[in-house]
């Protein structure tokens, strides 16, 4: 990405925005050097000022060229690492990757307690392996995400990594399970643990696949191309190019994103009947034109996500409604518990999830 587009993306998006978050990803973003994220900050101090608290950052890594000395310029500069990482069982998603030198930086992370968290792409291969995974980077103190593969772009290419719903779903639910009752676990699982929060809430979103994120996030090729999101969106959803505007909002006016809103308004309306439609916003829009068809419903996402939230919730009423013995489950879903229960309306608000 040229100076130039970099620096009127950050001038238009303060210009209508009080608040940002820019996700730097690719590729791999980390091959635009330290210098590139350095510009970065520089036009964001220049156009957010005594504001710059409300511009946050995040890159999205596979940790392959992360060391000590980057990770300490993005710890100083309020930048959040996302690494792209399965640990021990990527089975064969990654070839010839240097495990040791990514596990290191990850201790290397926990160590200096810097912000991170991990997705660990869930697919044919490694499907299986889903609690393994989780017994690992519990070991190592290191938050992470499951994440499953989705059909498009390599995902669609390989049939290898495409992951079975029901294979999915089952392993989830299993992985679940085995969380909640780790008394040991040290850390919060992701999306399980959105899944908790949002399950003792009032029907609430929690995740972006679930928040109706239309008009919220924004995705910036390095051409200057506009896409709604940083999926590979296909060439009809195109926002125009960020060379072509003066504010953001034309992009929200274009015939791209008319015709991304048009079809996730035609599936989110075939699912209002829905028992969970309050919690899941009718899913993701990229995720249901990969599963065929952004005007349907029914596919993938929707399948897994409904099993597993359902299983979750049913889970959780149970605990909120018999009140066993807490003391058999991991801390975090005691403490959720114990906030619910004592002073539900002030649980419900601080949770986050609005």
């Amino acid at each position: 990405m040229s100076t130039d587009i970099l620096e009127k993306i950050i001038r238009l998006v303060h210009e209508e925005y009080d608040s940002a978050r820019f996700i730097w990803h690719g590729g791999e973003p980390l091959l635009a050097t330290e210098s590139f994220f350095k510009q970065a900050l520089k036009a964001q101090r220049k156009y957010f000022g005594k504001n710059l608290d409300r511009c946050g950052n995040t890159i999205q890594t596979n940790g392959v060229l992360l060391k000590p000395k980057f990770i300490e310029f993005c710890k100083s500069n309020r930048i959040n690492l996302g690494v792209s990482y399965e640990g021990n069982y990527s089975k064969g998603l990654r070839p010839g990757v240097n495990k040791d030198s990514i596990n290191n930086s990850i201790e290397y992370m926990v160590k200096k307690r810097h912000m991170f968290t991990l997705s660990s792409t869930i697919h044919g291969g490694n499907v299986d392996d889903m609690i393994p995974i989780y017994d690992q980077f519990n070991s190592m103190k290191a938050s992470f995400c499951y994440s499953p593969v989705i059909r498009l772009g390599c995902g669609l290419d390989n049939e290898d990594v495409q992951v079975d719903a029901d294979a999915y779903i089952n392993n989830s639910i299993a992985a679940f399970d085995h969380w909640i009752y780790d008394k040991n676990s040290n850390i919060p699982v992701m999306p399980f643990f959105q899944y908790v929060l949002t399950a003792m809430t009032e029907p609430n979103i929690s995740d972006c696949a679930h928040s109706s994120c239309l008009t919220k996030w924004i995705c910036v090729y390095p051409n200057g191309d506009l896409y709604p999101c940083g999926k590979a969106c296909p060439s009809e959803f195109k926002m125009g190019s960020i060379k072509e505007i003066e504010h953001l909002s034309e992009a929200f006016e274009s015939d791209g994103f008319r015709n991304i809103l048009v079809g996730s308004i035609e599936r989110r309306n075939k699912c209002k009947g829905c028992e969970i439609f309050g919690y899941c916003n009718g899913g993701c829009s990229i995720d249901a034109m990969a599963d065929g068809d952004i005007r349907l419903n029914g596919g993938f996402g929707c399948k897994v996500y409904r099993a597993i939230f359902k299983h979750i919730k049913s889970t959780m009423d149970a605990i909120l409604d018999t009140k066993p013995d807490l003391a058999q489950y991991n801390h975090f879903i005691r403490d959720a518990v114990v906030g619910k229960l004592i002073n539900p309306r002030v649980y419900d608000s601080i949770t986050g999830i609005q």
